[in-house]
């Protein structure tokens, strides 16, 4: 796969360049224009795109719709084209046609819209390009009714990826995956969980690609065995590696703390104690496995019966009342307090309260399926 469309973009005059350690996006650039660069560097004329790493979870996705939609006609859909390496690869490892969308706003994103479509008729490529804005022109940039794959990569704000969401949910089959990309990079965080809410009630599950080098999300349904593999290794945007956007420079990762990590068996509950903005590093599990969550509970009254990631706070009196199997503070700023309040509330659940003591950071959540190890 990449060699024919490194060859493609090489005959139309243009050097593909692989992501590295100095150099984290894939990109192109014109031929006449191009000169070696240096760690960090990223001159303005070169086009930057996703990262070999978003390649990797592209072409699992793919496997596993082909798998999961075995003898089904698939279809793909991309909101922000740019130069098309991602429209490319997508066309190319998921055998299917593919639609894209490009408002062609930013600096040569038309002169990319017109490069996409000459690789694609080099590579026998079912794909077209359509000049639109999302969500107003999805209708139009359509030729299907249904996608199983939707890459969504146009304005990076929390408030656009939820308006590019909501455009395209409704076209989503059954079995199906979206993409987001640069949610880590660009600090879409609140967009993300916003989109996680809207997903959540489709049968959607969000997971946090931590392993991207720009903090890329995923929502799955129907695919199960995707959605275990990722339960099991992602550990969500929050432990991502900070990536700062000043002229594209990749800092060394900051060192971090130790983190609990905290094992759910399918059948097992959790609970959480603290309503407060701290839920925010657990609102992806809450929404991806609401029956393993026992409850959010906190002793502010002001926060007591309202809603977060479709669960009703409760009163902390009311926590031993569920019986929950772990309790998880999520309120990293008052965690003693809160820990030896659960105590009080649940003696006997001791050696499941996390963090442990003296950890200020969030836990890490993963449900295991029923006989994994604890």
């Amino acid at each position: 796969m990449f060699p024919r469309v490194v060859d493609a973009y090489t005959r139309e005059g243009y050097v593909f360049e692989m992501g590295s350690p100095g150099v984290l996006w894939t990109g192109v650039t014109p031929r006449n224009q191009w000169r070696p660069r240096r760690m960090f560097q990223t001159p303005s004329h070169r086009q930057i795109a996703i990262s070999i790493r978003d390649a990797w979870y592209f072409m699992l996705c793919a496997d596993a719709l082909r798998e999961a939609n075995a003898g089904e006609e698939q279809a793909g859909l991309i909101i922000g084209n740019s130069f098309g390496i991602s429209t490319v690869m997508i066309a190319e490892m998921l055998k299917a046609p593919i639609d894209a969308i490009d408002a062609e706003t930013s600096n040569g994103s038309d002169e990319g819209s017109a490069l996409t479509r000459r690789v694609c008729d080099r590579l026998g490529l079912d794909v077209r390009v359509t000049r639109g804005f999302s969500p107003q022109d999805i209708d139009n940039a359509c030729r299907r009714e249904r996608y199983s794959f939707v890459l969504i990569d146009g304005e990076h704000t929390d408030e656009q990826i939820v308006k590019d969401f909501l455009g395209i949910k409704d076209r989503l089959t059954d079995r199906c995956v979206v993409f987001l990309h640069d949610v880590g990079l660009r600090d879409m965080d609140m967009g993300w969980l916003a989109v996680q809410e809207h997903a959540s009630a489709m049968g959607l599950r969000g997971f946090d690609l931590s392993a991207t080098d720009s903090g890329s999300s995923l929502l799955v349904r129907g695919v199960p065995t995707l959605e275990r593999m990722l339960g099991q290794t992602c550990p969500g945007l929050r432990a991502h590696n900070d990536v700062f956007h000043a002229g594209l420079q990749i800092p060394m990762p900051p060192a971090r703390g130790e983190t609990d990590v905290l094992l759910v068996r399918d059948s097992e509950r959790v609970a959480f104690f603290g309503a407060g903005q701290d839920l925010a590093h657990y609102g992806g599990f809450i929404l991806r496995y609401p029956d393993s969550v026992a409850g959010i509970f906190d002793d502010d009254p002001g926060k007591v019966g309202e809603t977060r990631y479709g669960q009703v706070v409760r009163s902390g009196g009311e926590l031993a009342s569920v019986a929950p199997d772990a309790v998880v503070l999520s309120t990293h700023g008052h965690a003693d307090a809160a820990r030896d309040r659960v105590r009080g509330l649940l003696p006997g659940l001791v050696e499941r309260v996390y963090p442990r003591v003296g950890l200020g950071v969030p836990t890490r959540v993963v449900r295991l399926p029923d006989g994994g190890e604890r």
